[in-house]
């Protein structure tokens, strides 16, 4: 793959619309590669869509918390009866036979003007810190399949290595029996490559075992079959370059700061903490007001009437203003101080993300530079130990040394050729996991 390609895959998972898991498209033949791999994980991954039903839920109740502001309307029907015994405004007890039929529409508003005010404010901020929720999601699950990738990559290098390896011993396992049998070879050196050759085979058939496993996780993460084996396009790994192991830590924290989305959902956290503070000290402060117009029909009268004698307009207007003393109103001591502890909480929360953010920095950073320094390593070991198999192989096919020695080297050289991929994988890896981290 082409390290130019990278940081145009990084934005691919997000741009995206999903699509139903029903319909998402499998890799052909099994084959995936890394950018079909995020196109994969942004379609239909449950924690983002989990993430996503939140921001509706979020914004529904904003939409509920701003609706509180306006009155509501009940229209009403009532029939009344009473029969015998009531009692007058002025005190004596009547025995009265009465009915009536009241027809109309109440307009009723009781509006907690503090309350409502704050739970707005509040409600707003449950919307930015929902986004950044699901901001969070899509980056972690493009990670996760991004890394998932890189490990079957890894995984693939392993089985490549160890076939080949199985290849070479088993040929000199072949040749050495055959001289063995004709009385040309020493027992004890064919009994050392067959065993030799059934080392490879077993770590063959451990390497495949760790691809069909890291196959079977990627599928998870990309909502595949899993009994789909996939196999990664790149056979061939080099090392990308999407992050120069030498650029300064400094400005790599500070762009971590700056961009990561998880400080803007504990920035919101802590503006709904405050918010709710600012609730219990100051809003029993603002009065609740209640109004009520009734306006209908009224008739009725004496039960030798009809229900609707003397039916005409009536109309009720109320208006009122209140406090409230005590717990949930003015002087609740314990509601200030639990919202007080709540907004110091989240805000001691922040700053713990923040730790962990320039740590996680730190770290990538660190083992990017190391594996750097490793795939150098790594790669002359692998020259040397190629050369060394050259040498080994003339020298056999020349007479001069024994078979056992060609296995050796070769077994060197699959060795230093299974350390340089794998560090070449986790280079890789390592690249994106430090772009993750800074909020690229």
């Amino acid at each position: 793959m082409k390290s130019t390609a990278l940081p145009l895959l990084l934005g691919l998972a997000f741009s995206l619309p999903a699509l139903p898991a029903a319909d998402q498209p499998s890799p052909p033949g099994g084959t995936i590669d890394l950018p079909t791999a995020l196109r994969l994980v942004g379609a239909s991954n449950l924690d983002v869509e989990l993430a996503r039903e939140k921001v509706t839920e979020a914004r529904a109740a904003n939409d509920s918390a701003r609706a509180r502001f306006f009155p509501w309307i009940t229209p009403s029907l009532t029939i009344r009866r009473h029969q015998e015994n009531i009692q007058a405004v002025n005190g004596p007890i009547l025995d009265a036979d009465k009915q009536s039929l009241a027809l109309g529409v109440a307009l009723n508003a009781q509006l907690d003007l503090g309350e409502t005010y704050f739970q707005s404010l509040a409600a707003r901020q449950v919307i930015r810190s929902t986004e950044a929720t699901l901001a969070t999601r899509q980056r972690e699950t493009a990670f996760r399949a991004a890394t998932g990738y890189f490990d079957l990559t890894r995984a693939r290098a392993g089985v490549i290595a160890a076939e080949e390896a199985a290849r070479v011993t088993a040929r000199h396992a072949e040749q050495i029996a055959a001289t063995a049998e004709a009385g040309l070879t020493f027992q004890g050196d064919a009994t050392r490559v067959r065993a030799a050759r059934e080392r490879a085979e077993l770590t063959l058939i451990r390497a495949r075992t760790d691809q069909r496993i890291a196959a079977a996780r990627l599928a998870e993460t990309l909502r595949l079959d899993p009994t789909v084996d996939l196999t990664p396009v790149d056979a061939d790994l080099a090392p990308m370059s999407v992050v120069t192991p030498g650029d300064e830590l400094g400005p790599l924290v500070s762009r971590a700061l700056a961009h990561r989305p998880e400080l803007d959902e504990a920035a919101a956290r802590l503006e709904i903490a405050r918010t709710n503070h600012r609730a219990a000290t100051q809003g029993p402060l603002i009065p609740t007001i209640g109004a009520q117009v009734s306006i209908g029909g009224l008739g009725g009268g004496p039960g030798t009437t009809s229900i609707g004698h003397d039916f005409d307009m009536s109309s009720d207007y109320g208006i009122g203003v209140s406090w409230r003393i005590g717990p949930g109103g003015l002087f609740d001591r314990n509601r200030q101080r639990e919202t007080a502890s709540r907004e110091r909480q989240v805000g001691l929360e922040q700053e713990k993300i923040r730790d962990q953010i320039r740590r996680q920095v730190v770290e990538q950073h660190a083992r990017l530079r190391s594996l750097a320094e490793q795939i150098t390593l790594a790669k002359k070991t692998l020259e040397a130990a190629d050369q060394t198999a050259k040498l080994s192989r003339q020298r056999r096919e020349t007479g001069v040394s024994a078979v056992l020695e060609d296995v050796q080297a070769e077994d060197e050289l699959a060795r230093a050729r299974r350390d340089y991929l794998t560090t070449v994988a986790d280079y890789n890896q390592a690249q994106y996991a430090l772009r993750f981290v800074v909020g690229d």
